[in-house]
């Protein structure tokens, strides 16, 4: 496969060769396109763990399980502010 490349991408290969850490642009590609896979992965992993935890929570809610809102808003205030506190 030929790909063109833009005088951009052209530019950030060349900067990471001038890094040193790559030896060859064949190895600055090979290693963005596994950054990219592995970020896919993360971001439909993520993505499945909150269709789990919002099944989870409609879950509770239809048994009763649940709190008010305005008790869940002042819970997060409450974190917060002492976030805040901790972090300055």
């Amino acid at each position: 496969m030929n790909i063109t490349l833009s005088p951009e991408q052209v530019k950030l290969i060349e900067a990471q060769l001038a890094l040193g850490q790559f030896s060859s642009p064949e190895e600055v590609i090979t290693k963005a396109l596994q950054t990219l896979t592995q970020t896919r992965q993360h971001y439909w992993e993520w993505v499945e763990e909150v269709r789990s935890s919002v099944e989870e929570a409609e879950a509770e809610l239809s048994r009763g399980e649940g709190i008010p809102l305005e008790t869940a808003i002042e819970q997060l205030q409450e974190k917060f502010r002492k976030a805040r506190e901790v972090h300055g």
